[in-house]
């Protein structure tokens, strides 16, 4: 029998078939059918996946509301913004520098694996990205996406942001930028992020554009009351030296979060801090109101700090580390080396597979705002993405994201 004659038997057959079928039938085989010919393909050195193929995968359900405030009628257009979203994730793990670069990157065909009935026009898409979702706006996304990735997570047993790493690292910037700065420590103009992230999974959690010649040990207490907005019950964070001041240890502590720095040589248990100590000077503020008599040492602590007698309360805590390390000097120093070895080759990776470190297209400091953003941004849409489709590994790759 010729071939094209069989053909036309097969599509006889499956009219036939389907002229049987019930409309929820028919519906059911439709559905059984997509999910035999696709399903969701993590990203490996062996299979490396087109972003646009890993962002059809997406469910921007969960994260919608993040856009309330852009929309005033947003309830009779959420169905509308659902491609988009899936847009601008695709934007920000494509690599693509800009809207417009993204917008022209994608074929009609593969606007509709994003959900579009047709193509959109750019400007559709520039004024979502740009404008619905500005670039300052950019740390409230990655908000909604951290929570309902740590949601998912839960349901697995996995605890986001229990343990935490947070450091600093120095982003060059084009020659003759006007609003960089010069670091004699980094020996080079440009800028500095400052990032949390989730010491197991590597999810970015927080993140905070700098001057590069600013203090990143100011950012550990905004860091920490943003998890707690989150939703994130941390118990320990390892940091390096810039941010263990007296204030930021006691701060941390007295929330009950383990604060694990590397003890320096030259430190000393200070006087200030041994219990003793404590108890004279919590008896200055006897004539207070809200002064209690017998008070114990918790409580103590916890109104020093209150009065800002900073050095004290950090001191104590600092003296009770020192005594660990010396305690059991190869297993604190173990934290503090996997916390160091691990920030290096996050911030390794990260630099060498998104556009952090990448050639900036502009000078300034909003180019700069862009870049971070997109960063933070494209690791945690890797990680919604595997945790919705059933993965719960290497969340936060994005080496194999063509």
């Amino acid at each position: 029998m010729p071939e094209i004659d069989i053909e036309k038997q097969v599509e006889k057959y499956w009219e036939n078939f389907r002229r049987q079928m019930s409309d929820e039938d028919a519906k059911k085989l439709d559905k059984l059918l997509e999910v035999i010919e696709e399903h969701f393909i993590d990203p490996t050195q062996d299979i490396p996946v087109k972003a646009v193929d890993l962002v059809k995968y997406l469910d921007p359900e969960p994260i919608l509301d993040v856009l309330k405030p852009a929309y005033p009628y947003f309830k009779h257009i959420r169905q509308r913004l659902i491609p988009r979203m899936r847009f601008f994730a695709y934007f920000m793990v494509s690599r693509r520098k800009n809207a417009w670069q993204a917008y022209h990157s994608l074929s009609e065909e593969e606007y509709m694996k994003l959900g579009f009935m047709d193509k959109p026009t750019y400007e559709v898409l520039r004024e979502f990205c740009y404008e619905r979702i500005s670039v300052e706006e950019f740390p409230i996304v990655l908000a909604w996406v951290v929570k309902e990735t740590g949601f998912l997570l839960e349901k697995q047993g996995i605890h986001l942001g229990k343990e935490t790493f947070q450091d600093a690292t120095d982003i060059r910037c084009l020659k003759h930028d006007p609003e960089a700065k010069y670091s004699g420590y980094y020996k080079h103009n440009g800028y500095k992020l400052d990032y949390t992230i989730d010491a197991n999974q590597g999810v970015p959690l927080d993140y905070v554009p700098m001057e590069i010649t600013s203090d990143e040990g100011k950012n550990l207490k905004a860091s920490q009351e943003h998890l707690i907005t989150l939703g994130i019950q941390e118990e320990i964070r390892v940091i390096d030296d810039k941010y263990a001041t007296f204030e930021n240890i006691a701060y941390s502590e007295l929330k009950g979060i383990s604060l694990y720095y590397k003890i320096a040589e030259n430190w000393v248990y200070k006087e200030e801090g041994e219990q003793g100590m404590i108890k004279q000077l919590y008896q200055k503020y006897h004539s207070e109101s809200d002064f209690i008599v017998g008070a114990d040492l918790d409580f103590m602590l916890h109104y020093l700090y209150r009065k800002e007698e900073y050095e004290a309360v950090g001191s104590h805590f600092r003296n009770m580390r020192m005594a660990e390390y010396e305690e059991h000097p190869e297993g604190y120093e173990e934290i503090c080396r996997k916390r160091g070895s691990h920030m290096e080759g996050n911030i390794g990776r990260v630099k060498l597979t998104t556009l952090l470190d990448d050639h900036p297209g502009r000078r300034g400091w909003k180019q700069f705002l862009l870049r971070a953003g997109m960063t933070m941004l494209s690791l945690a849409f890797a990680a919604l993405i595997r945790v919705q489709n059933g993965v719960f590994e290497h969340l936060t790759n994005v080496t194999y994201i063509t």
